[in-house]
């Protein structure tokens, strides 16, 4: 009998895994490249050095995690746009197995199975399955360190000397993956430091681990703030009407969804608050991790410049969907229970009708991202097949060897008989030739440039983010 609910379990969970994996990669380059994701592809070139690399890494966006391990899965894969999307992918469904891992092993299988189903569906969980930037590995990273700190519903009492170096590597990992991780490590340290004035106990083990965090993150700081060139001056200061909704409509995909989510979510905590502070245990951690997930930000944006965006703190859909999957499998009131297990399921299932993830399968679907291959396929199959990019001036990324270096590589997907120019370099320009601006990263309108004042737009063709034009050398028919 205990063999067969094993069965069950490992058929059920497995299906989770398989259903959540088809929602992510299923048409996976149905999209092509964002700004930020062509900076990704291009300092993961192999054919850079590692000196390069590096350098490039320190003048743009210091994940230096991703973009060292996408480099060395270009070595290893190939340095294809088609191929390295996958990498994300990975992280994303092995985030799946770790989260499941995580609430099995702290809470019950009923509640992990929930937690599991709820990431599996979460329409902001799949949509950085398939983005070339360090969010899937950041939250891979985070559930890494979870996993290895808690056990049993609290941080475990014993750790070998291979744990802590694991636990150290983690999370010097997880900071230069993204520095916005580091919330997770002052959520930890402060849990031990409550922990020791509550508890009055002295506890090697927390102190070493209390050691690791502190360590790790003033060697993350250090670096930094003598690499760091740029602030992202494009994040918009705090609304009033965020405190309405701290992201959820993002995270759950609409304003009605994210406030069940938040609603159930306050009730739980509200229910259950008392409890876990009492015990000190892994659910009142969460709740630290999610309220500093918020505060810190918050704080920040207020005395400073700017800081909260929802992508930055995308781990904070961990904290918030153990809480919800495992108190929700606490409640004592069938009905209640039931109510939530519905509600929840059946509204993030529905939901996905309304979105691309169940809308590929039988219907059409149109790109949010620019249209770069339908351009350079218009492009191939005019009479004209030669091509400029329009310069960027004074961007921190070098964001015209990003461009150049994306397309350039396109182009050999597309046709050999498409070719690139540069109309700044090149002296001898042909007569008429296509120049391609890309919207995605300003609200500017098309301005030819000073360089091309002897050429005329003859044709305009615009697609998602991205317009193209037809030049001719005056004079030229």
């Amino acid at each position: 009998m205990k063999f067969n609910i094993q069965k069950k379990s490992f058929f059920i969970v497995l299906s989770i895994l398989i259903f959540g994996s088809i929602l992510r990669v299923y048409n996976i380059n149905f999209n092509d490249f964002w700004s930020d994701e062509m900076v990704s592809y291009f300092i993961s070139d192999p054919s850079l050095s590692l000196i390069e690399s590096f350098k490039l890494i320190f003048k743009s966006n210091l994940m230096v995690t991703f973009e060292l391990i996408l480099k060395y899965y270009h070595y290893l894969f190939g340095y294809d746009i088609h191929i390295s999307r996958y990498l994300s992918v990975f992280f994303n469904i092995s985030s799946l197995i770790l989260f499941y891992n995580f609430i099995k092993k702290n809470n019950n299988k009923e509640s992990a199975i929930l937690g599991a189903t709820l990431l599996a569906i979460n329409i902001y969980h799949i949509k950085y399955a398939i983005e070339l930037r360090s969010y899937s590995l950041t939250f891979f990273l985070v559930l890494i360190i979870l996993n290895l700190i808690f056990a049993k519903g609290k941080i475990k009492n014993q750790f070998n000397f291979i744990e802590y170096i694991l636990i150290f590597i983690a999370s010097l990992s997880m900071l230069f993956s993204h520095a916005y991780s580091i919330i997770l490590l002052i959520s930890i340290n402060s849990f031990i430091l409550l922990s020791f004035l509550k508890k009055k106990l002295f506890q090697k083990e927390l102190l070493i681990i209390f050691l690791i965090f502190f360590l790790s993150s003033i060697l993350f700081l250090f670096f930094y703030i003598i690499n760091i060139s740029h602030y992202p001056s494009w994040i918009q200061p705090l609304k009033n009407s965020f405190f309405t909704n701290y992201f959820f409509s993002t995270y759950f995909g609409s304003r009605m969804l994210g406030m069940i989510h938040l609603l159930i979510l306050i009730f739980l905590i509200i229910k259950f608050f008392k409890k876990s502070y009492q015990k000190l245990d892994l659910k009142f951690f969460l709740i630290l991790f999610l309220f500093f997930s918020y505060f810190i930000p918050i704080i920040y944006s207020y005395f400073f410049s700017p800081a909260l965006i929802d992508r930055y703190i995308f781990f904070v859909i961990i904290p918030i969907l153990y809480l919800i999957s495992t108190l929700t499998i606490s409640i004592e009131k069938m009905k209640l229970k039931f109510f939530f297990l519905i509600l929840l399921l059946v509204a993030n299932f529905l939901n996905h009708f309304t979105e691309n993830t169940f809308k590929q399968f039988y219907t059409e679907i149109h790109p949010s991202k620019p249209e770069i291959k339908k351009t350079l396929l218009n492009i191939k199959n005019s009479e004209y097949n030669k091509y400029s990019i329009i310069k960027v001036e004074n961007n921190p990324y070098n964001i015209n060897f990003v461009y150049e270096n994306y397309f350039r590589n396109y182009t050999k997907k597309i046709n050999d008989n498409l070719y690139y120019i540069d109309y700044l370099d090149d002296l001898n320009l042909p007569d008429t030739f296509w120049l391609i601006y890309i919207t995605d990263i300003t609200n500017k309108k098309f301005q030819k440039p000073i360089r091309l004042k002897n050429y005329q737009v003859s044709d305009i063709k615009i697609f998602n983010h991205i317009e193209s034009y037809l030049l001719k050398k005056n004079g030229f028919k």
